[in-house]
């Protein structure tokens, strides 16, 4: 890894999210690293953990049918151990679909991630298609 500082331990973690190496993105988190998905859906909450983190990142594909997508479309240092995104996501099945940009602020902490909290603009639409 040529940045091991926090952006660069983010921007790995993207490259393995949108290349679908979900193995590869979890062993990137710490082991006790929590995720914090908002709304009132199936992936709504607090994960926390390598197993949580890989199950809800299953379902959420699961969900829809393998059309999910997000990518990175600015990543910003903020301070030592944190990272701003802003980032497209979008997903289609039947009877629903997202197609919104969100915010995301990422924590790292000894070239490991210990948590990621994610903001839609639309909660109503993710809640829609993750119910």
């Amino acid at each position: 890894m040529a940045d091991s500082g926090a952006l660069g331990v983010v921007k790995v973690a993207w490259e393995k999210w949108v290349a679908g190496d979900l193995d590869g993105f979890v062993k990137l988190w710490a082991p006790d690293g929590v995720w914090t998905l908002p709304g009132q859906n199936r992936i709504s909450g607090r994960f926390q953990g390598h197993e949580q983190i890989a199950e809800v990142a299953r379902l959420a594909f699961e969900i829809s049918g393998g059309t999910l997508k997000a990518e990175p479309i600015e990543l910003a240092a903020s301070g030592e151990d944190s990272v701003l995104g802003y980032f497209h996501l979008e997903a289609q099945r039947p009877g629903a679909s997202i197609n919104q940009n969100a915010l995301q602020r990422w924590v790292i902490r000894e070239s490991k991630i210990v948590s990621l909290d994610n903001v839609y603009p639309d909660t109503p639409e993710t809640d829609e298609f993750f119910k």
